[in-house]
């Protein structure tokens, strides 16, 4: 019968990275976003010690050990000597930033604390009075390694059996004989794939850094039950949270109206999220006729103004970060008939919206200084994409060549003037 046993698994802490994706950082958030990996990842060591797990697993990208930045490594050491304090054993292989032999030799890490080279495989056992009830098999990241199957195979036992590492692994490293559960890191987003015979499971980081990163994060706790089945949680351990949010609206909504609306979404936001800051960009996805007014720059500066007052005054709640209004679908026809410069513009920009067959060839207009594999990447849009870009570039042009038209549509009763410059 299997030993009933607790785990953690956590990875990808990236404690010195900063937040990014913010222009306009406001001051009362400084200190929030500043200590947000740190608050994440306290949260790890918090939950190890109050459900007083047998281990951790720290799978890679702690920190950045060559930055050498002083507050990270005093962090953790301060955290594995707690866990030392409760007799809670650390597995830590190195990931592609923090390599467990870089740690400053000045500063002795405590004994609980086990790390795996990134050269070989290695194998320890886990014992808890004397007995062992489970075996870890550890190697930190190797650029220039890939593992193969049989370098994380264990011998046949009834031992539950974890295979500790950092990395992007083929399905057939995978299929290792005996291994029951892979502690992987190297991915910031969170997955988990059962396969046959083991369960395979990047925690993601604990804090998101970017809108490319949105979304909860965390870590996950496993528990062994003495039939040897694994239940696996995640627990939620971000101070900061990025949700996009996307807002369906009419080119002629009314700006009460929209605030309305706006206030319905934050307050939600506000209830779920009562541990967060939360991080939203904007957007809002017109329908119907055509309307300039909702695309001046005032008009979406004067609407994230109110958001921010109402919403993102405190270290907790909503800071709306940006708002945008989508390009529209359609735009009045006439447009395209026009003899002036603009009508041109917008002649060429139907040509491309009519005809896939035209490519875009964006990376001309890109300087020689970008690396070839970001242009190669411009030249592959998708069919959606390719849409929003093109109407993207309606509007630029329109903001250029069309800043004193007059547009008809326009309500009357608007506070907007019949020369409307248009902006993105």
């Amino acid at each position: 019968m299997a030993a009933t046993l607790k785990f953690i698994h956590a990875s990808d802490l990236h404690l010195d990275r900063p937040m990014s994706g913010l222009t306009d950082i406001p001051t009362h958030l400084f200190e929030v976003l500043a200590n947000a990996p740190y608050e994440a990842a306290q949260k790890v060591f918090d939950m190890a010690v109050a459900e007083r797990v047998d281990f951790v697993l720290l799978a890679g990208d702690l920190y950045d050990s060559e930055m050498g930045n002083a507050r990270s490594a005093a962090f953790l050491l301060s955290q594995f000597e707690r866990l030392a304090d409760k007799e809670i054993a650390v597995y830590w292989c190195g990931g592609e930033t923090d390599h467990p032999d870089r740690w400053p030799s000045a500063i002795e890490l405590p004994d609980n604390v086990v790390t795996f080279s990134s050269r070989i495989v290695e194998q320890v056992d886990h014992e808890r009075d004397g007995e062992t009830i489970a075996r870890i098999m550890g190697s930190g990241y190797d650029a220039k390694h890939r593992r193969a199957a049989g370098d994380f195979s264990a011998p046949d036992s009834e031992l539950f059996t974890v295979a500790l590492s950092h990395g992007e692994f083929d399905s057939a490293a995978l299929k290792a004989e005996h291994v029951q559960y892979w502690a992987l890191g190297g991915n910031h987003k969170a997955s988990k794939h059962d396969r046959t015979s083991s369960t395979v499971v990047y925690p993601g980081t604990p804090q998101g850094r970017s809108p490319k990163e949105s979304g909860a994060h965390g870590f996950k706790i496993g528990r062994i039950d003495a039939a040897g089945k694994l239940r696996l949680q995640t627990v939620e351990s971000d101070r900061v949270r990025w949700l996009p949010q996307k807002v369906a609206i009419s080119e002629g909504v009314e700006v009460q109206a929209l605030k309305k609306e706006l206030t319905e979404r934050a307050a939600k936001i506000v209830v779920d999220t009562t541990d967060q800051i939360v991080l939203a960009k904007w957007q809002l996805a017109t329908e119907g006729m055509f309307n300039p007014a909702i695309r001046k720059r005032e008009w979406s500066e004067n609407i994230l103004e109110w958001l921010r007052d109402e919403f993102g005054r405190g270290d907790k709640g909503l800071w709306s970060v940006s708002l945008e209004v989508e390009a529209p679908k359609q735009l009045p026809s006439d447009w395209y008939e026009e003899d002036t410069i603009l009508g041109e513009f917008m002649r060429a920009i139907g040509r491309y919206q009519s005809d896939d067959s035209l490519r875009l060839n964006l990376h001309e207009y890109t300087p020689t200084t970008v690396e070839g594999t970001l242009t190669a990447g411009m030249s592959q849009v998708s069919q959606a994409r390719r849409e929003d870009v093109l109407r993207r570039a309606a509007m630029v042009g329109i903001e250029y060549l069309a800043a004193h038209k007059h547009y008809s549509g326009v309500d009357e009763n608007e506070e907007i003037i019949d020369e409307v410059e248009v902006g993105i």
